[in-house]
């Protein structure tokens, strides 16, 4: 009786020990899967980090050794669908694919239902777009699990952006967030929800939508910018009074103590948005001392160098101010515009120089003409040295960078005039001539624009200059790379998403152009700072890779190496060209 008696105690610490085992097995894979989803729901519809696909990594090694070792538990279809899901944010489709067959063979109904969405979405990613609709429309018919109906809803939503169809896209996320019960999946969909509705400019919403952001995320940094987002709605809809109030009451609030430098920002904006520009500059001198060596700071000196190029019309101010920009954080999205303004600024001041050179000379030469009419004797002329370049050319700088970099369209056109009027044989006369249409058409000036165009075609008709015009050959567009960096620096101030997307375009024109070189610093390093480390590495290879001399490849080898530490966690994924994008 004794031995039965220990016998049967031996079998179920065998069975409990095996049962336990397997249990565990199971869970931790279910753990690394939940840790994987938190990270890339926190940077849901970017890239997802690292560190997820990692977590990703090791759901599919432990639900592996589920299946294999314990092939007649009750979690192996669990695990299979775990592994389906892992890899799908992995990217293996295929093999994903391969583990949700096995489900629909042997799986629970609700399982199987589950496995069906996912099938869906793989196919989808593999370029099945018709019959993944067609799938997910099937389970939205048939299911009566709201979970599906949600997630059904949230991927036709993104397959609907994906092929330009917003307001369908904005439709399906309005349902997929009123059927969502977890709290935070709600948090990303009304994210999502409220960034497309922002850049399609519907902000009340909007609004809404970084509202329930704030209400339902359990992401910190998801909510700080949702309340940033509302403020500059606010303004936009020049709903000063409101996002003011707004504005000094966050900053009152410790809980918003880490973005009270992007709140002392907006209240930037927001007086510069109403006109009101008298305490501006302090307000910014007070923000560099605040956060010093902080992209706040680094912004706020950009800023400062804005208003001495445009309001105060200081070059060397400005200088000073832009600068200051790298030296307070490096890493900072703005320090690609300010090497350029602070390049610009160079240049300007060196052609001023040059010109007065120029006017020295003239006038030396001018008295040593006539001293030798009275005195034979003096026969020589004093020695300075002439600058290279002839005044035609420095005056077409001074105007370029007037137009194009300053937006000083009225002292471009008073330069551009002198060439064309002063140096009517010079070779800068039609590319004078030829500025002066686009600086017109900036200012919406079309007459004056028309007339210029005529007389250039009329009288220059072989020159590269009017081919251009009439859609001829080319000439480098570097006018169109800079006002491409300018469309993207004023919306920096908005939506540095879309800031981002316009710096892309910059890229696929001229890849060696060095607005190029500053476009691809600009979105290497916001996706470095998004922690979107594939991307970062993309666009940091290519600077390394097409300019391998210049500054920004400095830094950007020395992120390179940091990054590759992190890639070699984990399957690399394919590295896509930017060129291509």
């Amino acid at each position: 009786m004794l031995l039965h008696s220990k016998i049967y105690t031996l079998l179920l610490f065998v069975v409990f020990s095996s049962s336990c085992a397997y249990y565990n097995t199971f869970y931790n894979a279910e753990q690394y899967f939940e840790e994987a989803e938190k990270l890339r729901l926190e940077k849901d519809g970017e890239m997802i980090p690292i560190s997820a696909m990692d977590k990703y990594g090791k759901t599919i090694e432990k639900s592996k050794k589920v299946i294999e070792d314990f092939p007649e538990s009750k979690y192996v279809n669990e695990a299979l669908l775990l592994m389906g899901k892992a890899r799908y944010y992995r990217s293996d489709y295929d093999l994903a694919i391969d583990n949700l067959k096995v489900i629909m063979n042997d799986g629970s109904d609700k399982i199987k239902e589950e496995a069906k969405y996912w099938q869906a979405l793989c196919k989808w990613k593999k370029g099945s777009v018709s019959a993944s609709i067609d799938e997910l429309n099937t389970l939205l018919n048939n299911s009566k699990s709201k979970r599906i109906k949600a997630k059904c809803y949230l991927s036709l939503a993104e397959i609907a952006n994906e092929s330009k169809g917003v307001d369908l896209s904005l439709d399906y996320l309005q349902k997929a967030a009123k059927l969502t019960t977890n709290r935070n999946e709600r948090g990303v969909i009304y994210g999502k929800l409220s960034k497309m509705a922002f850049d399609k400019q519907e902000y009340t919403l909007a609004k809404d939508g970084y509202n329930n952001v704030i209400a339902f995320s359990l992401s910190k940094d998801k909510i700080e910018d949702a309340h940033l987002q509302i403020l500059k709605i606010l303004r936009i809809e020049n709903n000063y009074r409101s996002a003011e109030k707004k504005i000094k009451s966050m900053l009152l609030d410790d809980k918003f103590n880490r973005i009270s430098g992007e709140l002392e920002l907006e209240l930037v904006q927001l007086y510069k948005a109403q006109g009101d520009f008298e305490d501006i500059e302090s307000r910014l001198e007070t923000i560099v001392n605040d956060y010093q060596r902080t992209t706040v700071s680094a912004e706020a000196y950009y800023q400062l160098g804005r208003i001495h190029t445009s309001d105060q019309w200081d070059l060397s101010k400005a200088k000073e101010y832009f600068d200051m920009v790298s030296k307070e954080s490096s890493r900072s999205i703005y320090s690609p515009m300010a090497k350029n303004y602070s390049r610009a600024i160079d240049l300007y001041q060196i052609a001023v120089k040059d010109i007065e050179q120029h006017s020295k000379m003239d006038i030396s030469e001018n008295i040593a003409v006539s001293d030798s009419l009275i005195d034979s004797t003096k026969t020589s002329i004093p020695k300075e040295v002439r600058p290279d370049r002839a005044v035609p050319e420095l005056y077409y700088q001074l105007a370029d960078l007037e137009a194009f970099t300053f937006d000083r369209y009225q002292e471009s056109i008073l330069f551009l005039k002198r060439i064309i009027n002063d140096f009517p044989e010079s070779k800068f006369k039609s590319k004078s001539m030829f500025a002066l249409v686009f600086v017109y058409e900036a200012l919406d000036d079309s007459i004056s624009s028309a007339e210029i165009k005529s007389n250039l075609l009329k009288n220059f008709p072989e020159s590269e200059y009017t081919s251009y015009l009439t859609g001829g050959s080319g000439i480098s567009d570097t006018k169109g790379q800079r006002k491409i960096l300018k469309e993207a620096e004023s919306e920096m101030l908005h939506d540095k998403q879309k800031a981002i997307n316009i710096l892309k375009s910059s890229i696929q024109i001229d890849s060696e152009d060095e607005y190029a070189l500053s476009a691809a610093f600009a979105i290497g390093y916001y996706y470095d700072q998004e922690a979107v480390i594939d991307s970062a590495f993309k666009y940091y290879t290519w600077i390394k890779d097409n300019h391998p001399n210049s500054d920004q490849s400095i830094h950007a080898t020395q992120r390179l190496n940091s990054i590759s530490l992190a890639l070699s966690s984990v399957e690399p994924d394919t590295i896509e060209s930017i060129s291509g994008e």
